[in-house]
């Protein structure tokens, strides 16, 4: 059977990322992978579905405040997150971060399908605050891998929030069969991560 595994901290420390999958067809906790992962690591399907709970949680408060302050489309740090795009690199994976704000700030965008291409679904989201336009689309790889994306087309909203930075911050990650380039990714701890995401131009 074929298992996928997250990018971590560690890239070379790999743990089971279909939480709900694995435990009903196995039906107990997977093995620790490796001895010398790193302590703050998840290492259990337990832990991993804790860590992405914690994440959308947080994703889904953070869209709530964006809403508080203006909408999504005036944080950089949104876009950087719903833009990340596998096909750009030619691999195979999908992260927590993008799938999380996508979903829990749907009710921000007008969607009206357009020809698909070769995606699986595609649509231009308009924001219902400002305005601004996005390419929505998503595509499945396999039966535990899909991606989506949501990029800017015209942003019509003053930017307050922080600019993006690089590597890109994570708290949970990436999934999937093969992965970009370490370096372009960083883990962050939780606290850190909101702070990332919240921030604005000012430095608060």
């Amino acid at each position: 059977m074929d298992i996928l595994y997250p990018l971590t901290a560690d890239i070379n420390s790999y743990v089971p990322f279909e939480m709900n999958f694995l435990q009903k067809i196995f039906g107990h906790k997977q093995p620790d992978k490796q001895s010398n992962e790193p302590a703050s690591q998840p290492r259990t399907v337990e832990q991993i579905q804790e860590a992405t709970n914690r994440l959308w949680a947080l994703l889904r408060e953070t869209v709530e405040y964006y809403k508080s302050v203006a909408c999504p489309c005036a944080f950089p740090r949104f876009i950087q997150y719903t833009s990340i795009d596998c096909r750009e690199t030619h691999n195979s994976f999908y992260t927590s971060e993008t799938e999380g704000f996508i979903q829990t700030s749907g009710d921000c965008f007008e969607g009206k399908e357009i020809d698909k291409d070769d995606e699986c679904y595609k649509a231009i989201y308009t924001c219902k605050t400002c305005g601004s336009t996005y390419l929505n689309a998503w595509s499945d790889f396999s039966i535990r891998v899909s991606r989506t994306y949501l990029k800017p087309i015209e942003l019509k909203a003053k930017q307050i929030g922080a600019d993006a930075e690089q590597p890109t911050p994570f708290f949970v990650g990436l999934f999937g069969h093969s992965y970009p380039d370490r370096a372009d990714f960083k883990h962050l701890g939780f606290d850190e991560f909101r702070g990332y995401v919240r921030a604005l131009k000012n430095g608060t």
